[in-house]
């Protein structure tokens, strides 16, 4: 759980070297952020399927490569269906082209959780940006805390997150019938 006002601002030398990559994408781009529509789920699909081979191009441990298999199935669920699930979609325009989405849902009425985020990782400071935005959006609606999910077991997703300075952790477990 991060807090939502910390990462709003991003203020500090704890958080420079994810402010400097949103002022340079602002510098190097137009960036538009706005609500997810239905004109934007083919996109988004495109998005995904360029997003997921980015990923495959670069260092992906066998556990990473199966999640991100996984992830097409829900990636396309939560894109067709996410208005009848509750979800809140955003996406961001690089230069009027969609290169970044994110959906996320209130877990409480003080804790915003951010289910999923894609960003095209040839835009550097774009994933940094959308989630800044996405913590100033949930912060100014009375997020106090924001849920970031997991790290899945990935030493890369774990680094990214703690780079973030998480307020606490909470842990978690799987629970499987026999």
């Amino acid at each position: 759980l991060y807090s939502a006002q910390a990462l709003s601002a991003l203020t500090g030398d704890r958080y420079k070297s994810q402010r400097a990559l949103c002022n340079r994408v602002a510098r190097e781009h137009a960036v538009l952020i706005e609500p997810y529509g239905e004109r934007d789920k083919a996109a988004c699909r495109a998005l995904c399927t360029r997003w997921a081979a980015q990923k495959q191009n670069g260092r992906l441990e066998e556990v990473g490569q199966f999640l991100l298999d996984d992830a097409a199935a829900a990636h396309e669920l939560v894109l067709a269906e996410s208005g009848r699930l509750g979800l809140q979609g955003t996406v961001a325009r690089v230069d009027g082209t969609v290169a970044a989405y994110t959906f996320g849902y209130w877990l409480t009425p003080q804790t915003y959780c951010v289910l999923l985020e894609v960003a095209d990782r040839d835009v550097p400071g774009l994933a940094q940006r959308l989630f800044r935005e996405t913590c100033r959006s949930a912060a100014t609606r009375g997020a106090v805390y924001l849920n970031a999910m997991d790290d899945a077991g990935l030493a890369g997703l774990r680094d990214a997150k703690r780079a973030y300075h998480p307020a606490m952790t909470v842990r978690n477990w799987i629970v499987t019938g026999r």
